[in-house]
């Protein structure tokens, strides 16, 4: 009885420790997000969404927040690695009263901007089985209105006569950051 125990035991662990059966392997089918493809454009930072929901008022708002959200976000990363960078370089003078005014009229400058998001991409998907709408999204923010904006702001400031601006020093970090996530 035992041996007959120890050979179903043996016969067990061979069948599960055996050649594990082989997987058929499936081709793997990519799907191109709509409006995805507008992502590396140069000079701009873009950011995609796709809003989901039984209703297309709220698919669309759904798109827009998550876009808008996304394309903040990016901006908020240029300009920090900007401010830094540019702070790097500078390095003359007080580095630290420069950073927090540059650091505040970068932060005004974002948040007027990103309320005048440009949209370059909106298509709709048909409603599909089960009663969804999506809606695909792509909008744009400008490097170069960015640093317009800034360069616009910083000079009308009281407090810029204490600070020397380098234009082109300001120009190359910011479009070199915003061209290098992409």
């Amino acid at each position: 009885m035992r041996n007959i125990i120890l050979v179903l035991l043996s016969a067990v662990m061979m069948v599960s420790c055996g050649a594990s059966g082989k997987v058929a392997k499936k081709p793997v089918k990519t799907y191109v997000q709509p409006g995805s493809e507008l992502l590396n454009a140069p000079n701009v930072l873009r950011a995609w969404a796709v809003g989901i929901s039984d209703s297309e008022m709220t698919a669309k708002k759904k798109a827009w927040a998550s876009a808008s959200s996304e394309l903040a976000r990016m901006l908020n990363s240029a300009v920090t690695t900007t401010v830094e960078d540019y702070c790097v370089e500078l390095s003359d003078g007080d580095v630290t009263a420069f950073k927090e005014f540059f650091s505040q009229k970068c932060d005004i400058v974002s948040k007027q901007l990103l309320v005048g998001v440009r949209q370059v991409f909106d298509q709709w998907e048909p409603k599909d089985a089960e009663g969804m709408h999506k809606n695909y999204i792509v909008l744009e923010l400008s490097a170069e209105e960015f640093i317009n904006k800034l360069l616009e702001s910083i000079n009308q400031s009281q407090g810029a006569g204490n600070f020397n601006i380098d234009k082109q020093l300001l120009n190359d970090i910011f479009f070199k950051k915003i061209n290098s996530g992409k």
